[in-house]
């Protein structure tokens, strides 16, 4: 939570500074500095020093002390030892920008006290650099490398305890400026040795760990002059029990502007030699990679989710011998859901929500606002890619489906089904049908859908497959013989 507190407060800090331009380092300007960053603090917090700004020789010293922060908790409930002011230089460069240098490490101890939940908690950063270049005019870093040595973290409560340690950590960030008011942002990362344990009073223990953490996000177009506005808009009237008619209309027109938000968002999180020990034994695999993409809060938003599993170990003893070879070696499942009208239910909203009511919706509104976001009320459902290989099959089905919210019998899909090992499959089905007896069921399936298929080269067998919201099925452009 401290941790949570520190960065947010750090980032208020930057979002607050406003454009500066190079100049010779003096105490004057250190002041207007200072100023400019403590902008939107409570008056406590900036007499109490919790943001200053010193002159030096060729930079800016930047102090930023918690304390006081802590200081503000008046129940005294929260307990911190360790809190010590983190320190930056701000150097200024020629064309306006600053140059962050940081140089710090971390080592608290707290506890929480409270009847209900008591807590005690630590975080250790054996040492934490940064050095990047900072835009006042975008409030963002053009780049920026940081890196850290062993990050620790704990918590205890009476029901559970969690603790979790990396290693060595580095992460980049960039941000290109593409037109007058978007931005491309991308952030880098790799995550050494992490472990973790988990130990709860009801689920026992579980062991987490991983070699290597790798992660790459990047968000093309993001309007940051809209949401800069935006920001400083609820910063401005934060204090306001309710905004003024003309102060609502702005901030209206603020949210119309900054539409889609930003036109593209990636995120790859990627895992190598994952380890999780139970008590019902240890579970793994080489590599587990998660990703999400979206294309921005549009009138067709595309959300997009996928894992991604490579080797996976399983305890001994947990398959049959006999199944081993079912167990896949790699599988995959990645969807989207697509076809979303997000920007014209938030425009919906703007252009009829009564924002000063407790409900701002009437029921009919509501019923509106979900037409909009589903066109027809369908959910749309895409299949990149749900696979799996073992060495007695490899699977793939891809395609679309689509499916009424309200009424379920509406229904239609365009899919492709492809298996290559058939006939390993089939083989694996029949020789374990003795202790399967659905086996044989399956491979006598199998085999008529042999007949139904169409040949995908490379040995592949291949079913594309149509279902019409009629209810009838059709297998490579034929008809099912058996349907109505």
């Amino acid at each position: 939570m401290i941790r949570q507190t520190l960065m947010a407060s750090a980032a208020v800090a930057l979002v607050c500074a406003g454009t500066v331009h190079a100049q010779e380092v003096s105490v004057s300007e250190a002041a207007n500095i200072q100023k400019r960053l403590t902008h939107y603090l409570p008056k406590d917090l900036v007499d109490a020093g919790m943001v200053t700004v010193r002159a030096a020789t060729s930079f800016y010293e930047l102090r930023f002390d918690p304390a006081p922060l802590l200081a503000k908790a008046k129940d005294g409930a929260l307990n911190v030892e360790g809190l010590k002011p983190m320190v930056s230089h701000l150097r200024p460069m020629p064309e306006g920008t600053y140059r962050i240098e940081s140089n710090d490490s971390l080592d608290i101890k707290g506890t929480i006290d409270t009847p209900a939940d008591p807590m005690s908690f630590s975080y250790v950063l054996d040492s934490m650099k940064l050095d990047g270049i900072y835009d006042p005019e975008i409030l963002y870093f053009t780049s920026a490398d940081w890196s850290a040595n062993k990050i620790a973290f704990s918590s205890v409560t009476p029901k559970e305890s969690v603790s979790a340690t990396f290693g060595q950590s580095v992460m980049s960030i960039a941000a290109e400026k593409k037109s007058a008011d978007t931005l491309d942002i991308s952030t880098k990362g790799v995550m050494q040795a992490f472990a973790e344990t988990i130990t709860s009073k009801d689920s026992g223990k579980v062991d987490i760990s991983a070699d290597k953490v790798d992660i790459d996000v990047s968000m093309d177009g993001a309007r940051y002059k809209t949401v800069q506005d935006i920001v400083f808009f609820i910063l401005d009237n934060i204090d306001k029990p309710q905004l003024d008619p003309p102060e609502t209309a702005r901030l209206k027109q603020l949210l119309r502007d900054s539409l889609p938000v930003f036109d593209n968002l990636k995120e790859t999180i990627h895992a190598s030699n994952v380890a999780i020990g139970t008590d019902k034994g240890n579970f793994g695999a080489d590599g587990l990679v998660y990703n999400i993409d979206m294309n921005g809060v549009a009138h067709s938003t595309r959300v997009g989710f996928g894992i991604d599993i490579d080797k996976p170990r399983l305890p001994a003893g947990v398959v049959p011998a006999a199944f081993e070879s079912a167990v896949p070696e790699h599988a995959t499942f990645k969807m989207a859901v697509a076809n979303l009208d997000l920007a014209g239910a938030v425009t919906y909203m703007l252009d009829h929500g009564d924002f000063s009511k407790k409900e701002p919706f009437t029921p009919e509104q509501n019923a509106e606002l979900g037409r909009i976001v589903l066109p027809d009320g369908m959910m749309t459902f895409e299949l990149e890619d749900v696979s799996a290989v073992s060495p007695i099959y490899d699977v793939r089905l891809t395609g679309t489906m689509q499916v009424h919210i309200e009424d379920k019998d509406r229904r239609k899909a365009d899919l492709t089904l492809t298996m290559r090992k058939f006939d390993e499959t089939v083989a694996y089905l029949q020789k374990n049908a003795a202790i399967v007896p659905e086996f044989g069921q399956a491979s006598f399936g199998l085999l008529m859908m042999k007949g139904l298929a169409r040949d995908a080269g490379d040995g592949a067998q291949a079913w594309d497959v149509t279902v019409g919201e009629d209810g009838k099925v059709l297998i490579n452009g034929r008809p099912l013989p058996f349907q109505p």
